[in-house]
């Protein structure tokens, strides 16, 4: 199973690519690393690399044989080579825990016979935190349609506190329901007031440059439960990220979007690799939660 930039990457040409007679292939390296994972969440330790047409290939992708993945960090020195693992379904290259440290910068290479090099670089921020997140406007109904159901709509705001030189964010929601031990995704209702970019998958882009000094960040919900399982816990994960982060994941975002008017530009994919296609940034996370006011 392939993680969901790199399906995206292949949703972004509506025809088939002879992989074979168009362009050679180069080496694809997708990861955004993170010394801090929200729950349940593994992804920051991987790295992804496969050989691929283009960076919107449409057609096939694989593993070349004899490929290896170097790490580096910058500030020690300390490379390590990375371990191939298959697991639930896929296959990536395995970052050891406790390797990767905030405020540090790093450096990831591959090497496979018949393809060019490819390298990029980039740091783990010191993460920006939240402070003053607190529920407004809270309305809970009972559902006209489903005696089981309540809709719910609410408010959240908060403010950031940066830590410089931190420029780029990535806002995720999630909430906790009782009874129930998962925390589940929840998006913002798209607004025009707001000059965020709504992520392709989950969550908010923010562009510090866009906010006022010390602004109060206002996002309106639109919720529900079922059996009983009423929401308990809101979380709010706010991800320092990397400008090669913010550039690429927003530029996926834009492709999507345009995806939908025949008379719009294309918008090219952001990338940092070397020599080859892809990208590699960084992030550290922060969370703050609030339990629903009773």
């Amino acid at each position: 199973m392939i993680p969901i930039c790199i399906l995206l990457l292949s949703a972004g040409c509506e025809t088939t690519i002879d992989f074979q007679s168009k362009a050679e292939p180069k080496l694809t390296i997708i990861s955004q690393i993170s010394p801090i994972l929200p729950s349940s969440w593994d992804e920051a330790q991987r790295v992804y690399v496969y050989a691929s047409q283009s960076a919107s290939d449409s057609s096939l992708f694989y593993t070349p044989d004899n490929l290896t993945v170097f790490v580096t960090e910058i500030e020690s020195g300390i490379s390590i080579q990375l371990v191939f693992v298959t697991e639930d379904g896929k296959t990536f290259y395995k970052i050891p825990d406790g390797f990767l440290k905030a405020g540090f910068n790093y450096t990831i290479s591959a090497h496979a016979s018949g393809f060019d090099d490819v390298q990029a670089t980039t740091a783990i921020p010191s993460p920006s935190t939240i402070r003053d997140l607190s529920i407004k406007t809270i309305s809970i109904e009972q559902s006209e349609l489903n005696d089981f159901k309540k809709n719910i709509r609410y408010t959240l705001q908060f403010r950031i506190n940066h830590t410089e030189p931190n420029q780029y964010y990535h806002l995720v929601f999630y909430n906790a329901y009782d009874s129930l031990s998962a925390r589940y995704l929840v998006d913002p209702e798209l607004s025009d007031n707001q000059l965020f970019i709504h992520h392709y998958d989950y969550g908010v882009l923010i562009n510090r440059n866009d906010l006022t000094p010390d602004q109060l960040l206002t996002f309106n919900f639109v919720d529900w439960t079922i059996g009983g399982h009423d929401l308990k816990t809101v979380y709010v994960e706010l991800r320092s990220i990397t400008e090669e982060y913010y550039k690429y994941h927003s530029s996926l975002a834009r492709q999507l979007i345009v995806r939908q008017d025949p008379f719009a530009e294309p918008v090219t994919i952001f990338n940092n690799i070397k020599g080859g296609y892809g990208n590699f940034s960084g992030f550290a996370s922060s969370t703050a939660s609030s339990d629903l006011p009773k």
